[in-house]
């Protein structure tokens, strides 16, 4: 999976009491195409692409034996976004091109991508 280290950091900004509120921030997002129609025309329903986001940060779970076991990202918020095929018409093998549309329309800018194998996107 690729995950995307992005600036400034998303935050979520929880209500827990009348005057009081808690402030999360996520340093990651991760992406997931849900909805791409092969073909689809221009200026029409099947030109919308589909994504869901997660930000959040990079953790392990641990193993039974308490050593370091599979990544994970602990989730701060989800969002979807759509982007549209000419959007996207530079979108080929490279991945990064989606995480910088999608940053650049949200209100972020990527700082660095890596691949971490061993973490699922869940939902």
């Amino acid at each position: 999976m690729l995950v995307a280290k992005i600036n400034p950091p998303a935050k979520r900004v929880i209500q827990t009491s009348p005057f009081a509120t808690d402030e999360f921030t996520a340093e990651y997002m991760v992406v997931k195409c849900t909805d791409l129609v092969i073909g689809g025309s221009s200026n029409s329903p099947t030109d919308e692409i589909k994504f869901n986001i997660k930000f959040g940060n990079i953790g392990h779970i641990k193993n039974p034996d308490g050593s370091v076991g599979r990544s994970k990202l602990d989730e701060i918020l989800f969002t979807t976004i759509t982007l549209t095929q000419q959007e996207l018409s530079d979108w080929g093998t490279d991945d990064s091109i989606v995480f910088n549309k999608i940053a650049q329309k949200l209100g972020f800018s990527v700082i660095s991508i890596q691949s971490i194998e061993d973490m699922p996107f869940t939902y």
